[in-house]
């Protein structure tokens, strides 16, 4: 947990939060990732925490698919990329799978859930000049040929 969260966004006593706590100590000590990529799971996992408290989910348990699928419309029509929801929904899918393994959830919700495919951009193409110029460089031995 970061120390820069605002109390607003970690309520302690609640089950969301400590499915979440658990699941960033089993990042933090058992899988031992890097204090930011444990930092980007939190941020991701409480902000789904937050939904599925307006939704009335006292855990995780209660948080269904279609909930799931409301959330990452609701985030897709704030404005996100496909990208920042599929990482998302990736967190998501961590954090059910701990679960699981876990004994602390029935199912895993987020397994059918996918994010909007992200645009794919194309590469520019090279200059005719870049190529020429490329074409133009001294070769000395027979390896820079290839």
């Amino acid at each position: 947990m970061s120390e820069a969260q605002t109390p607003a966004e970690v309520v302690p006593d609640d089950p969301l939060e400590q499915g979440v706590r658990q699941f960033l100590d089993h990042l933090r000590f058992e899988r031992r990732l890097s204090p930011h990529t444990s930092e980007a799971y939190a941020r991701d996992l409480r902000e789904v925490a937050r939904f599925a408290r307006r939704q009335g989910c006292p855990d995780w348990a209660h948080l269904s698919q279609n909930q799931l699928r409301a959330y990452a419309a609701s985030r897709r029509r704030a404005g996100l990329s496909g990208r920042t929801l599929q990482r998302e929904l990736s967190a998501v899918r961590s954090l059910y799978k701990f679960l699981l393994r876990e004994h602390l959830v029935p199912n895993n919700p987020a397994q059918g859930v996918r994010a909007p495919k992200s645009a794919t951009h194309l590469p520019s193409p090279i200059e005719v000049d870049q190529v020429q110029q490329l074409l133009d460089v001294p070769v000395t031995d027979p390896l820079e040929i290839r």
